[in-house]
Formats: C-alpha cells, sequence, structure tokens
C-alpha cells in the first residue's frame, strides 16, 4: 500500500509527462524550422527564377525597344522580293554605305568628309550583295565596284540611262535595287544602310578592332595613318579611314609604295575590316556593356527597309549567332577598266560575271554551276575574256582531225583576287 503522505511516486510521474510534453514540442518546433527552411529555400529559389523571367522579359523588351528606334526607309511596293517563307531557304540583302554629308556639321567633319555644297545628295560608297543561307549558316558576299558602269532605268535627269552605279543611289534605294535587278538578275529581299560615322560609331562602341599589319600604311586623303606593324587596336576613326582608303601607299624595301588599284584593293580591305569586326563583337558578346553599346550605336547609325521587321532582325542575329569568319565568303565582280566621257569607269566583264553571279544565286539551293577559271597575269591580277572581247588562235589540222580553238584571255579584265598583303588579316 502506498504512503498517502509521500508524494515522490506522483512527482516522478509528473516530471516523465513533462519531459514527454517537452520533448514532443521540441519535435514540432524542429519540424516547424525545417519546414520554414524548405519554404524559404523554395521561395528563394523561386524568387531566383522570377527574377531571371523577369529580367529576360526586361531584355527582350530592350531589344525591342532599341530596335524601334532604327531608321526605316520606305521602298516603293514591287521592287523588293518576298523573303521566302520556307524555313532555311536564302534570301538576298542589299547592303549600302553612303556617301550623304549630311551628317557633317562640324569643322572637323568638314575637313575630314567634305561638306554638301562640295558633295550633294548620297551615293553608294559601298555596295555588297550579302546572301543568306539559313540551313548552312553561311554568308556570300557579292562586292560591285561603285564606278561600275551600268544602265540605269527610269527617267531620272541626270541619272538615267548609262552611268555609275552609286548615282542610282542618289534616289534612294527603290532606283539601286531595280538597276540590280534588271542588270544582274539578282533579286533584292532586304535593304540596310549605314553611313559614314555609323562605321566608326560602331568600331569605338566595341573598343576597336584588330588587324595585323605587316607594312606601315598611309593615305593623306582619308587620313590612314598606321606607324607600326604586327597586330594592333585601331580605333573607329583609324577604321573608317582605313575602310575608305582609296589612295593608299605602304612602306616596303624603305620606301614609300603607291597600292594603285583604288576601288579594287579598298573592297579588300573592308573585307577585312568585316572579318576584324566580326571577331571583336563576337570577342565581346559576353560583355553586356559593350554588346548594349554596340546595339546603342548600331540603332542610330543603321537604317533598314520598312518591311525588315525587328522580329526578323531578332530571327536572323539569333540563327547566325554561331557564324565565324570561315563561314563568310567574299567575290568582287569582274570589271574592265576604261575611259568614257573624261570618266573612268568599270564595264562589267559579262562572259564572267554571269557564271559568277549565277554560282552566287545557287548557294543554298543544291545547284553549283561552274563558273570559268582565270587565267593569271602574272602580276597579280587575273585576267579573262569577256563577250565581244575574246581573242582566238587556231591550230590548222588535217581534214581527218578535230581543229582545237584556244582561247587567249585579254590583259584588260581585272579580278580581284590578287594578293596584296599590306592590307593586313584580322588578328
Amino acid at each position: 500500500m502506498s504512503d498517502p503522505l509521500n508524494p515522490a511516486p506522483q512527482h516522478s510521474e509528473t516530471s516523465a509527462r513533462t519531459a514527454r510534453r517537452a520533448a514532443r514540442r521540441e519535435k514540432r518546433r524542429s519540424r516547424t524550422r525545417r519546414q520554414r527552411w524548405t519554404r524559404r529555400v523554395v521561395g528563394g529559389v523561386s524568387a531566383v527564377v522570377l527574377l531571371a523571367l523577369v529580367a529576360g522579359g526586361a531584355g527582350w523588351w530592350y531589344v525591342n525597344y532599341r530596335l524601334g528606334q532604327v531608321t526605316r526607309i520606305h521602298v516603293q511596293n514591287g521592287v523588293l522580293a518576298s523573303t521566302p517563307a520556307k524555313p532555311g531557304a536564302p534570301f538576298n540583302v542589299m547592303l549600302v554605305g553612303s556617301d550623304s554629308r549630311s551628317f557633317v556639321h562640324t569643322h572637323s567633319q568638314s575637313v575630314a568628309f567634305g561638306n554638301t555644297s562640295t558633295y550633294g545628295g548620297q551615293r553608294s560608297d559601298v555596295l555588297i550583295i550579302a546572301r543568306f543561307v539559313p540551313a548552312t549558316k553561311q554568308v556570300y558576299l557579292l562586292s560591285m565596284p561603285r564606278d561600275l558602269w551600268v544602265h540605269i532605268p527610269g527617267h531620272v535627269q541626270y541619272i538615267s540611262g548609262m552611268n555609275r552605279i552609286n548615282a542610282a543611289f542618289n534616289q534612294g534605294p527603290g532606283l539601286l535595287i531595280k538597276t540590280v535587278k534588271q542588270d544582274f538578275g539578282i533579286s533584292i529581299s532586304h535593304f540596310a544602310e549605314v553611313n559614314f560615322p555609323g562605321f566608326e560609331n560602331m568600331v569605338t562602341s566595341i573598343g576597336g578592332i584588330k588587324i595585323n599589319f605587316p607594312m606601315k600604311l598611309r593615305d593623306h586623303y582619308s587620313g590612314l595613318s598606321i606607324q607600326h606593324t604586327g597586330c594592333q587596336l585601331i580605333s573607329g576613326g583609324m577604321a573608317l579611314a582605313y575602310v575608305r582608303s582609296r589612295h593608299l601607299y605602304y612602306y616596303r624595301n624603305g620606301q614609300w609604295n603607291y597600292d594603285g588599284m583604288s576601288d579594287w584593293s579598298r573592297i579588300l580591305r573592308q573585307d577585312v575590316f568585316f572579318h576584324a569586326l566580326l571577331a571583336q563583337v563576337k570577342a565581346n558578346f559576353t560583355n553586356p556593356l559593350a554588346m548594349n553599346n554596340l546595339l546603342t550605336t548600331t540603332v542610330h547609325n543603321l537604317a533598314f527597309d520598312s518591311t525588315f521587321t525587328n522580329s526578323d532582325l531578332l530571327h536572323l542575329a539569333l540563327e547566325f549567332r554561331s557564324t565565324t569568319g570561315a563561314d563568310i565568303h567574299n567575290e568582287v565582280l569582274p570589271t574592265i577598266p576604261t575611259v568614257i566621257n573624261g570618266m573612268d569607269v568599270l564595264l562589267p566583264a559579262m562572259r564572267y560575271d554571269r557564271p559568277m553571279i549565277q554560282k552566287f544565286l545557287a548557294e543554298g539551293t543544291g545547284r553549283h554551276p561552274g563558273a570559268p577559271k582565270a587565267a593569271s597575269t602574272g602580276s597579280g591580277h587575273s585576267t579573262s575574256t569577256t563577250s565581244g572581247h575574246s581573242t582566238s588562235s587556231s591550230t590548222s589540222s588535217p581534214p581527218s582531225t578535230t581543229t582545237t580553238t584556244t582561247t587567249t584571255p585579254p590583259a584588260n579584265v581585272v579580278f580581284d583576287t590578287q594578293s596584296e598583303p599590306w592590307n593586313g588579316t584580322p588578328c
């Protein structure tokens, strides 16, 4: 029998119950802390994901906003070809560097570029047809010299009729696009234009471009002055002078030598410029500040036709984001230098232009017609025949054998394939 005066057993039992309750409370608190920590982690991850989505949405909105600031040029209906709706189908974009001096407002700009009183209107200082092949991520560039002598359609006073091709741009892109379609059979889906400051500012926005110069260069007309050899970073202003140079001298064997190839040599330098610019853009692709500077500069210095939508531009950028210099291929139309009405012009060498254009238009279609090979003159300039300009020699044979005729290429046809190491290479 228990002693009612002895409370020890009851106290012991109460202590045990208290301990159990405390343990249960601690267990609940621990579970609550774990649940709260889990909710915080999940909430934190969700917040990060949400911020990423918001940031991504803001980035997309920002790019669209910036592209909305690009100048759009209306090209009259029926001039531009319809861009193929089939995924991966190739299309052609006309790239024009305008020599308009409408941007000149200061004395220094007037000294460097001239002004509207001395250079009225506008011409296509650079004319390139770019063929984009999304299926292979290749870009084919067909350069047309600015002094190409062609028939410009229409009835525009002082412009239409036989004239230099760059004169067609004085009326805007429509007449130039019509001229290229009529004279060379190349349909244009879109148009893009950049002016002199555009070249300079885009290079400046990404910190310059890198070119390896094996020789010193200078051109007093464009302001080009390369005083050191080797791989070097050149600024936007010097890059523009390099692209514009038509009176280039290079230092070799202890003396200054004249390039003498004017537009042909300048087109080669433009090719070097594009490859160097692409390399620098790709090198800065993960630098948000540099990319924002490039985007801001581009939208203020580039113009597109009004059918080239923001969605088109973004889609094109995404499709060709992995393109490298090896994926860009450049050719120049063969021409014949001559003088007409006291003007130095270049006649199309259609005997060789046609096959080159056919091959260019076949890229991305599975058809690859061959073009005639150019014979070398030994001077670094390739030459060949043109329609109406061929000379032949026949070898007489007995009646029982076949007469073989060989074509001797004339020396007046110039293919822009000469080696000019002084022009430099991207590095």
